[in-house]
């Protein structure tokens, strides 16, 4: 704000009086006491005491008057009256104090200043009224070139004091604007991140999940209350090195992880995570986190930081570790007694007289049904049994496949479904070869009992690059989109199954894509929908060579 500038409250009143009024108030009775003392009959001449009534009444009004109620321009005439009192004191000390004229100067100030638009013509106006008006009242016009020098020295002094000022009031207008605006700018831009803090804060403690993130320095920025709460459940504060605690385990709850490897740290030297599972806290007391993190870079690639993300998963992990001895003690308790039922139907079909073909085709139905519960029982078994290590070897990949294929064989036979082999038969992969065998029998098994009878199922397999593919085609009905997603999920079945009455848990698929994950590949599935029973499904597993 300019120095002179009206603020309009009474602090800005105050202001503007004390820069520009009352300077001249004080040299005015500073005057007055040097006329005092050196020419004391001056107080006896009317432009003297009109001077000072002038310098008295302007200093009043503009300590008294409310000016912030009024616009600005209303103080002009304070300024202007200063001048005219200066004109007064100038015509009778002329001759005996010729400084006096200085005091225009305050004046000039106030107006550069404080009304710039008007300054250089109302001080030209004031210095013309300052130095004719000592003529006037003296009655006697210059007479030499030293006097008329003397008359215009003052008003170009003035004058170009005025327009100095002028310059220097509107570039000081200009900066303190754009401070303004710049400050305003930054300010709204504080509000903002301020708000944006509060929002982002506001939205974090209301996610189901713990967040935190650590600056470029490994030094916590930003964490919400369940992440917190995460770590002082572990025995560690989230904002305080090591950022670990004792009280973490492995995936499977006993093995204990220790301190540099541990989610933070690991995070904090740059190590990406995606899903990775802990168990926090003491024995009777764990609870399971999936945490993810990322590293956050700028544009130009600089590391802005690390986030962290964990969730609580107790409740599902429990339930699955439910789900799981479940199925395990289901699988066990069935397959006990179904192995005795199997073994009587062969003893009684053998103790049955020959000639007796009724019984033997009513005990051939029943071993095959018993057969097809075992298979059930044998799958349920399979889903349960999540813990099985693989054994890696070289294997080959050609003799894998043809166990595979003649495990359903026979099956294949009962609905009229032929199987060919195709592809580079010479393939060595290291891979657990009955883990694969199982999965390109399940891969088998699920394209008979979808597919179309009397046609037939192609098994290929290759090797691309490093990679070998094997693949299982068959024609038949084909798999959607939506169903593509939903065929891996445990004990899920396609509306197909469900209406074509085809027995099965829904749980063949999961043991595929979990035994195929295991090896580091991936399952691929290319089907074609809209050609009805016309349409080639195919399954391919892409393993590491």
């Amino acid at each position: 704000m300019p120095m002179f500038e009206l603020e309009l409250t009474p602090t800005g009143r105050r202001r503007v009086f004390l820069r520009g009024q009352f300077p001249f108030f004080v040299g005015a009775l500073f005057v007055g006491v040097v006329v005092a003392l050196v020419y004391p009959q001056a107080y006896e001449t009317w432009p003297v005491i009109t001077a000072y009534v002038l310098v008295f009444a302007t200093t009043l009004a503009a300590f008294f008057i409310p000016w912030e109620r009024f616009k600005p321009m209303w103080m002009l005439p304070l300024p202007i009256i200063d001048m005219i009192a200066v004109g007064f004191l100038r015509a009778e000390l002329y001759t005996v104090l010729a400084a006096a004229a200085m005091l225009a100067i305050f004046p000039i100030l106030w107006l550069a200043y404080g009304f710039f638009k008007y300054a250089v013509w109302t001080a030209a106006l004031g210095a013309a009224f300052i130095t004719s008006f000592t003529f006037f009242y003296n009655q006697a016009w210059p007479a030499t070139a030293l006097a008329w020098a003397n008359v215009i020295t003052l008003p170009i002094i003035i004058i170009v004091v005025a327009r100095v000022v002028q310059v220097a009031a509107r570039q000081l207008s200009r900066r303190g604007e754009q401070l303004y605006r710049a400050n305003e700018k930054q300010a709204a831009a504080l509000r903002e991140a301020l708000d944006n803090q509060i929002l982002a804060r506001s939205i974090l403690n209301t996610v189901n999940a713990g967040v935190a993130f650590y600056d470029s320095r490994g030094r916590l920025a930003l964490a919400n209350n369940l992440a917190s709460q995460m770590t002082e459940a572990v025995g560690f504060r989230i904002d305080t090195p090591p950022y670990a605690g004792e009280q973490v385990r492995a995936a499977d709850r006993v093995t204990p992880i220790p301190f540099d490897e541990q989610i933070i740290p690991r995070a904090l030297r740059g190590e990406e995570m995606a899903e990775h599972m802990e168990w926090l806290g003491p024995p009777d007391q764990q609870a399971a986190i999936i945490a993810s993190t990322r590293r956050v870079l700028r544009e130009d690639g600089e590391l802005l930081g690390t986030v962290i993300v964990a969730y609580d998963v107790t409740e599902l992990a429990t339930a699955i570790d439910v789900r799981e001895q479940f199925l395990k003690t289901v699988s066990h308790e069935l397959r006990t007694p179904m192995t005795s039922i199997m073994g009587f139907l062969d003893l009684i079909d053998d103790a049955v007289d020959p000639r007796e073909k009724k019984v033997h085709e009513y005990l051939a139905v029943v071993s095959r049904k018993s057969q097809d519960l075992m298979d059930r029982i044998g799958e349920l078994l399979a889903a349960a049994d999540r813990e099985d290590p693989l054994q890696i070897l070289t294997t080959d990949v050609d003799r894998v496949i043809e166990l595979a294929v003649e495990s359903v064989r026979e099956r294949a036979a009962a609905r009229g479904i032929t199987l060919e082999r195709v592809g580079n038969r010479d393939l060595d992969a290291r891979i657990d070869g009955r883990r694969i065998r199982q999965v390109v029998s399940e891969l088998l098994v699920n394209a008979i009992k979808f597919g179309r009878e009397h046609s037939a199922i192609t098994v290929a397999q290759e090797l691309r690059g490093d990679r070998v593919r094997i693949s299982v085609t068959n024609l038949g009905p084909g798999l959607g989109r939506g169903e593509q997603g939903l065929i891996f999920d445990r004990f899920y079945r396609t509306d197909d199954a469900r209406r074509r009455a085809i027995q099965g848990f829904g749980i063949g698929l999961t043991f595929v894509k979990n035994a195929v994950a295991a090896h580091d590949g991936r399952v691929l599935i290319n089907s074609d929908v809209d050609r009805g029973d016309e349409g080639l499904t195919t399954f391919a597993i892409d393993l590491p060579a």
